[in-house]
């Protein structure tokens, strides 16, 4: 029975973040089709509105500087900096609340659906949350305690699924979907907080104010940069759904979202798990060899491997295999879908690979990337609006993306082979 485990760690590690994802995403995906005959393509348009909202504010309230979590040498400043991220967290989504109870109505008539104002009370909530949730799971990555983050996102995603469906069967409409969200966030982070409680409290308790602030003058380049490079990485990830909703149709942008949902699933599966164990090991060798460019071309190989051939197949069967899995009138999800697969396919290679940018301390390349990727995707929009085309402004985005990751690959596995000083 012994021989048939990993033999490596990184193998060992990865199967074990492979494991609790999968049983993370089993029971979404195994629901979809349910949901997508419980909640209208308007339902999931305005859902997707709400969380575009949400994951756009996050950005900002760790100040990125869970992002910093991964480099210290000594495991309490590490905790020192986690603290500090959470703190911001709390802090930041406290003043996100006050302008939201003023300008609520505005900003849901900017975005094009005044009927989403009374969610927006509900995005520092969200805010918080996956600030809290991000500050956390980063130290656990650095430690390497793969099973904390395999037990959360378990907890997370079927807490999400299950009240989810359960609201659709009550007739709740949208606003189920943004409920069951908020669950699994609390559940998730209310877990993994309570497992580092249970390992690390000693530590916790002689954590210094004085230190964390200390930290945060050192790694000032994090919330100096990143904040703003992420902002328009997360701006480019969510502004799909904004411009789909504001320039055609609240349904326009539900098809999109269940289109990401499914086209999802094998990054959360794979590429994610990955993607961690990764950032861990390669941040190690950085520090102490100067370099990782065996860990990177490693990883990249195994991404490259396990993709080519499942997205070839997809591309092909795509609008058949949605419109008999989630009902008819999601056939329209399944032809994005078919444009969108070679963008994912690229994304699902290199997105992993992206936190060489934190580990060599690349920010402002990363900012001028962020900055390019951005500037792409609305002007994709911009011209499908021109043709009055949402399939049209789906295949220049999918285009443009295709571009962005083929620099991003070329740029990262630069940043592996040596150990620049400065960025």
């Amino acid at each position: 029975m012994r021989s048939l485990l990993p033999a490596s760690a990184y193998a060992r590690n990865v199967l074990t973040l492979m494991t609790g994802t999968t049983l993370a995403q089993a029971l979404p995906i195994a629901i979809s089709p349910i949901l997508t005959r419980l909640y209208s393509p308007e339902d999931f348009g305005r859902f997707a509105l709400y969380m575009a909202v949400a994951m756009m504010a996050s950005v900002v309230v760790t100040g990125r500087y869970e992002l910093a979590i991964l480099l210290p040498r000594q495991d309490r400043d590490a905790l020192h900096i986690t603290a500090l991220a959470m703190v911001l967290s709390i802090a930041i989504s406290t003043v996100l609340l006050i302008i939201i109870l003023f300008f609520a109505d505005s900003i849901a008539t900017l975005l094009g659906d005044a009927a989403l104002a009374p969610w927006l009370y509900w995005v520092p909530a969200s805010t918080l949350l996956l600030g809290l949730y991000q500050s956390l799971n980063y130290l656990s990555n650095r430690k390497a305690q793969y099973k904390r983050l395999a037990i959360s996102r378990t907890v997370q995603s079927s807490s999400i699924a299950l009240a989810q469906l359960s609201s659709g069967y009550a007739g709740s409409g949208a606003v189920g979907l943004m409920g069951g969200q908020l669950t699994g966030q609390v559940l998730a982070t209310a877990v993994l907080a309570r497992l580092i409680w249970r390992e690390e409290h000693r530590l916790i308790r002689v954590l210094r104010p004085s230190r964390s602030l200390a930290l945060a003058r050192k790694y000032i380049n994090f919330p100096k940069y990143l904040i703003v490079a992420h902002g328009f990485n997360t701006a480019s990830g969510q502004m799909p759904v904004l411009l789909l909703s504001a320039l055609f149709s609240t349904t326009a942008a539900g098809f999109f979202t269940l289109t990401q949902r499914v086209m999802a699933a094998p990054m959360a599966l794979i590429a994610n798990a990955l993607g961690d164990v990764f950032r861990q090991e390669a941040s190690q060798a950085y520090i102490h060899q100067g370099e990782c460019r065996e860990i990177y071309q490693k990883t990249f190989k195994r991404l490259l491997l396990i993709s080519a051939a499942p997205f070839a197949v997809f591309f092909f069967l795509a609008p058949t295999l949605f419109s008999w899995v989630f009902g008819e009138q999601w056939r329209v999800a399944g032809e994005y879908a078919q444009i969108l697969t070679p963008m994912a396919f690229l994304q699902f290679i290199t997105s992993p690979l992206s936190s060489m940018f934190m580990i060599a301390e690349k920010q402002r390349l990363d900012l001028l990337w962020q900055i390019l990727l951005l500037s792409l995707v609305v002007s994709s929009f911009v011209l499908g609006n021109i043709l009055a085309s949402a399939k049209g402004a789906l295949m220049i985005f999918s285009a443009a993306y295709c571009v962005a990751y083929a620099i991003n690959g070329l740029m990262t596995y630069g940043f592996a082979k040596k150990h620049p000083r400065n960025g």
